[in-house]
């Protein structure tokens, strides 16, 4: 009876060590991936702030400015290898009623790599003839202390993210990138704004390039620049914290900046970080069961499992079978004893 238990327990043990580097490195390789299904909403605030009010063609000082962003997964959309999220920021002034601007885009993205692609309508405020590229809205799972080409969707091109050291974020551990844009012009406002909001004199607002004196306005080019900083959870891939200061001015065809039409210091509010740690943490909990316990755990019951169907088997072989002696053969001829 041992020695079955002990082929049982043998072979199990065989079954668990063959089935640890399986879990460890397919399955885990298969299932440790970027979300199809993803539903996320953060709020960044910035106090203090500096817009332009186009619906009143007016500076607006002092202003506390939301920018409220959704990113859902379209699950049809994607697939094993590939994801495909939808985000939607909208940038407003609450107490003065305004909507500054909103900002839409579609990413397609690897869901091991975070390597952005194009194609299945990916495209940046509906324009699908924007080239996507580097990462954007998900990091690669075990992100690395390095330079990352980072998407920026208002100037619609790559820039350098550079890791900048680790941090905390809601007690958990965070590798910091930064990215710097220079001023960079991203469109032009044709025939262009009023000529009284650049604040200068008639004459010299006559003289101007770009002045259409049949309107009274005055091309310009607005001109962006930004810092932008993402905290990264490095076990998931997911950004936790961000904080972008932005500046933008219109700058007249002469090459001069006229106007600061917008200085905003947006910093995550602490519920939408600690939302963000929360789902990050959940789902490096999924990552290290299919990485380190169902496979170290496997392989260390399978080990155990095997050494005692050892040990039970051989027991079992010197066990007599039911009903056999135990005594010592007598010699031929040797009576037994009374």
């Amino acid at each position: 009876m041992r020695r079955k238990v002990g082929l049982i327990l043998i072979g199990a043990g065989a079954f668990f060590l063959a089935l640890a580097p399986l879990v460890r490195f397919y399955v885990a390789r298969q299932v440790v991936a970027a979300p199809l299904n993803v539903y996320e909403k953060t709020t960044l605030r910035a106090d203090n702030a500096t817009y332009l009010d186009t619906s009143k063609w007016r500076i607006q000082k002092g202003a506390t400015v939301t920018a409220t962003n959704t990113t859902r997964g379209d699950v049809r959309a994607g697939d094993g290898k590939i994801a495909v999220w939808d985000s939607f920021t909208s940038i407003e002034d609450p107490a003065g009623n305004a909507k500054i601007e909103t900002q839409s885009q579609r990413a397609v993205f690897d869901r091991r790599t975070a390597e952005m692609r194009n194609g299945r309508g990916a495209a940046v405020n509906s324009d699908s003839g924007v080239r996507q590229s580097g990462v954007g809205l998900f990091w690669p799972i075990g992100v690395k202390r390095k330079t990352y080409p980072y998407f920026d969707i208002t100037t619609k091109r790559t820039w350098p993210m550079t890791y900048e050291g680790e941090e905390k974020v809601h007690g958990i551990t965070t590798y910091r990138f930064v990215q710097q844009i220079p001023p960079t012009i991203t469109d032009s406002i044709k025939p262009g704004v009023p000529a009284s909001l650049l604040g200068l004199p008639a004459k010299q607002v006559a003289r101007l390039p770009g002045y259409d004196k049949k309107n009274d306005a005055v091309a310009v080019n607005r001109v962006y620049q930004a810092t932008t900083t993402v905290w990264v959870d490095p076990r998931t891939g997911a950004p936790v914290n961000q904080e972008q200061k932005v500046t933008q001015t219109l700058r007249t065809s002469d090459g001069v900046d006229r106007l600061t039409v917008a200085d905003l210091d947006l910093k995550m509010v602490p519920k939408s970080q600690q939302d963000l740690v929360d789902l990050s943490g959940s789902e490096a909990d999924k990552i290290a069961l299919v990485r380190t316990w169902l496979p170290y755990g496997g392989g260390t019951l399978g080990i155990v499992l095997l050494v005692s169907g050892l040990a039970f088997a051989v027991s079992g072989r010197r066990e007599p079978a039911p009903g056999e002696s135990t005594d010592a053969p007598r010699p031929a001829g040797e009576k037994p004893s009374a």
